[in-house]
């Protein structure tokens, strides 16, 4: 079984995936190949022909802040970024399916807005209100204006959870979480 897990930027995505691994599951977190990605030779050179050195730290890898300001200020910057990176995560990601004989989980933000939800057994949403998200995001230092930008560079979180096969709520207590996605588990094995 290989599950698509999605839902908007503050909604716990990642906590809830940590609960498919406790449950037995592999967990393939996109952003984090994505990360991976970024940092390659290869796209570190790409980047630094495109964008120029500002686009790099001091050490010479890419300068996260410096490239998500860019490409959330400028939808045509985004674009080339995601051209850059996504073929090769897309990859990546069949790779690490294909060599896990188990359940899988794969964390996946733009599942919806990159058209994958064929690719996986089910769709699975996980949703919190707008205020909880952004005061989740407020909590990770980003600011008002930075927080506006991301949750509107995504599908509305209502369009996520109508496309998706199962809905988890997480505007409450981790041990909550912890239950529905324990419930979950049990109800798509037992199909």
């Amino acid at each position: 079984m290989v599950i698509g897990l999605t839902g908007g930027i503050g909604c716990g995505k990642s906590v809830a995936a940590a609960f498919f691994a406790e449950l037995g599951f592999q967990v393939i977190d996109a952003d984090k190949l994505a990360r991976q990605v970024l940092e390659s030779p290869a796209c570190v050179a790409q980047l630094q022909a495109h964008w120029g050195r500002d686009c790099l730290d001091s050490v010479g890898l890419p300068n996260r802040a410096w490239i998500a300001a860019k490409v959330f200020a400028e939808p045509a910057e985004r674009v080339f970024l995601e051209g850059l990176t996504h073929p090769e995560v897309a990859r990546q990601r069949q790779n690490l399916i294909a060599q896990h004989n188990g359940d899988t989980v794969v964390e996946i933000p733009l599942l919806f807005e990159k058209n994958l939800g064929a690719e996986f057994s089910a769709v699975v949403c996980v949703a919190s209100s707008d205020a909880i998200r952004r005061g989740r995001l407020r909590l990770r230092g980003l600011s008002e204006a930075q927080i506006a930008a991301r949750i509107n560079s995504q599908i509305p979180i209502e369009q996520k959870v109508k496309g998706s096969d199962f809905v988890i709520w997480n505007d409450g207590e981790l041990s909550f979480l912890r239950q529905q996605v324990g419930r979950l588990v049990t109800q798509l094995r037992g199909r």
